[in-house]
């Protein structure tokens, strides 16, 4: 731009110097950074989702960048700019609208570049314009070829419109959501014990040695007690006289009672026979025939013979009190000393320490010619049985009832087992479970693995957790509804995997399974097979056709 001064006359008087004009911006100066924004705003926009989209704002760029290296007056440096933003420099407001095909404020932005190219004419300024020109057509070209191959992209940003966007949908089932959950077990014997003596005595056989398996009754330690002997036949002896006392009385009273029985009819015969006397008396008496004195002593018979009758009845009855007490004392008798016969018997007999049930002896406490008292302990037994022990959380434990059958992992080789016990309470926060091996074979004492079995994670319906949808703590999907994409709030249950459980969706639903990224609302959308259907050739916003 030439100075004011320039035109005033050298012989021409000189006045005040007056201020200087305003110096403007030039226009380019405003309208290039504004075109500049506005093309990378569109871009970033349009950006779709996973993909890198052709022709975009950094291809704008770079022809942009080619075309404002040219110098300013060369009129074709647009279409040496790029293939694509070309069209986009060139000074022609139409030419620079179809830089923006697919992008109508690209376009826009184009035809303003050419605008500003014929405002300001040649000069630095006009190149500096047509390099915004360029740059900004160039990224209208590009947002509209990134358009067409993301599918559809609005020009709000969003995925939307009236362009039906190809998405995966599933119908969702209503199901039970299960996972496999695994966790530590340890093999323990089903029995412990310290066997200990029942009877003192001294040790005098050992019949077993650590590490020898036994079965149930094997006598392992021997031993022997005099005391306990001499006690067996002082009891078989008191026994003996009880029993013989016993036979003794009862063979007395049987034969008294015999001869008692004898006694009573005798007694009562001879009342019989003095009471008729007497009744004879009575009549000759009362004729005259027989004196006083004889009738009186008739009568005295009479009395005698029921004195003699009520004797006998009471002796006969004496020998039944003696038989159903004095015996039942003497039984009494027998049967105490019978009794102690059997516990000297049982404490001679327990001097022969056996186990209880089979297993392994693995360790003994006593030695050969040990005196030991009773209740001391001798050896220790392990059960062959074997059981395992394991923990899971209060919420899976409540699943693995008695009777469930597991497996149990060790090494390369499976055992199936079967809970046996389930308290219910935790124990510091897991629950203690047991569980019997049901085969054959059986793993080694200690061996440590794995218990697997199968935990329910929730009932509901079942999704694919690429559908969940998170926005702060809201959990969402979409659905297809009527060719529409619609959101649905969902409450996850609960996941494993790539599958999910959730509630609030009904089953036969159509779920998109990988909803693409700036799905509105509401947006039209069309599924893989009506994609297929359509063809390749539905999409929009491709590259601008050649001038």
């Amino acid at each position: 731009m030439e100075s004011s001064d320039a035109s005033v006359s050298k012989g021409a008087p000189r006045h005040l110097p007056e201020s200087p004009p305003r110096r403007r911006l030039p226009t380019w100066a405003i309208a290039i950074p504004l075109m500049l924004l506005a093309g990378y705003g569109g871009y970033r926009l349009g950006q779709p989702s996973g993909t890198q989209a052709q022709g975009g704002f950094g291809s704008g760029q770079f022809g942009a960048g080619q075309g404002a290296g040219r110098t300013a007056g060369q009129t074709q440096t647009g279409q040496a700019g790029g293939p694509q933003g070309g069209q986009g420099g060139q000074a022609r407001s139409a030419q620079g609208a179809q830089g923006g095909a697919g992008a109508a404020s690209p376009g826009a932005s184009g035809s303003f570049g050419g605008a500003n190219r014929s405002a300001q004419g040649g000069g630095a300024g006009s190149g500096t314009a047509q390099s915004g020109a360029r740059s900004f057509g160039q990224s209208g070209a590009g947002q509209g070829q990134a358009t067409s191959q993301s599918g559809g992209r609005s020009r709000a940003g969003g995925l939307g419109g009236g362009v039906e966007i190809p998405v995966t949908a599933v119908t969702v089932k209503a199901g039970t959501l299960t996972t496999n959950r695994s966790t530590t077990g340890t093999v323990a014997a089903a029995q412990t014990t310290t066997v200990s003596a029942r009877s003192s005595g001294t040790v005098t056989q050992i019949g077993s040695s650590v590490g020898q398996s036994v079965k149930a009754g094997d006598v392992v330690v021997k031993l022997s007690n005099s005391d306990l002997n001499a006690s067996v036949e002082n009891a078989q002896n008191a026994l003996q006289s009880a029993q013989a006392q016993l036979a003794n009385q009862t063979t007395t009273l049987t034969a008294s009672r015999t001869q008692l029985e004898q006694s009573v009819r005798s007694a009562q015969l001879a009342l019989q026979n003095a009471q008729n006397t007497y009744n004879a008396s009575q009549q000759i008496y009362a004729v005259g025939a027989l004196a006083k004195s004889e009738l009186d002593a008739q009568a005295l018979a009479v009395q005698q013979a029921q004195g003699n009758l009520v004797t006998a009845n009471a002796n006969l009855q004496a020998n039944t009190t003696a038989r159903t007490s004095g015996l039942r004392d003497l039984q009494l008798s027998v049967d105490k000393a019978r009794i102690a016969l059997q516990q000297a018997q049982t404490a001679a007999s327990n001097v022969d320490i056996t186990a209880p049930f089979a297993g392994q002896i693995t360790g003994i406490s006593v030695t050969g010619g040990e005196y030991l008292n009773a209740g001391s302990p001798a050896f220790d037994l392990v059960s062959s049985a074997r059981t395992l022990t394991f923990s899971a959380p209060p919420s899976e434990a409540a699943g693995l009832t008695v009777g469930r059958e597991l497996t149990f992992l060790a090494g390369q080789t499976r055992y199936p087992i079967k809970v046996s016990q389930n308290p219910g309470s935790p124990t510091n926060g897991t629950v203690q479970l047991t569980a019997r091996f049901i085969g054959n074979a059986l793993p080694p004492l200690g061996t440590v693995g794995s218990v697997t079995y199968a935990s329910t994670v929730g009932k509901g319906t079942l999704v694919a957790t690429t559908a969940l949808q998170i926005d702060n703590d809201q959990t969402s999907v979409y659905v297809v509804e009527g060719g529409k994409a619609s959101i649905q709030p969902v409450t996850v249950l609960g996941q494993t995997g790539d599958t999910a459980v959730v509630s609030g969706l009904k089953a036969g639903s159509q779920v998109i399974t990988s909803p693409p990224a700036g799905l509105l609302d509401g947006a039209s959308v069309t599924t893989e097979a009506q994609t297929a259907r359509q063809g390749a050739g539905s999409g929009f916003g491709g590259p601008p056709a050649g001038p």
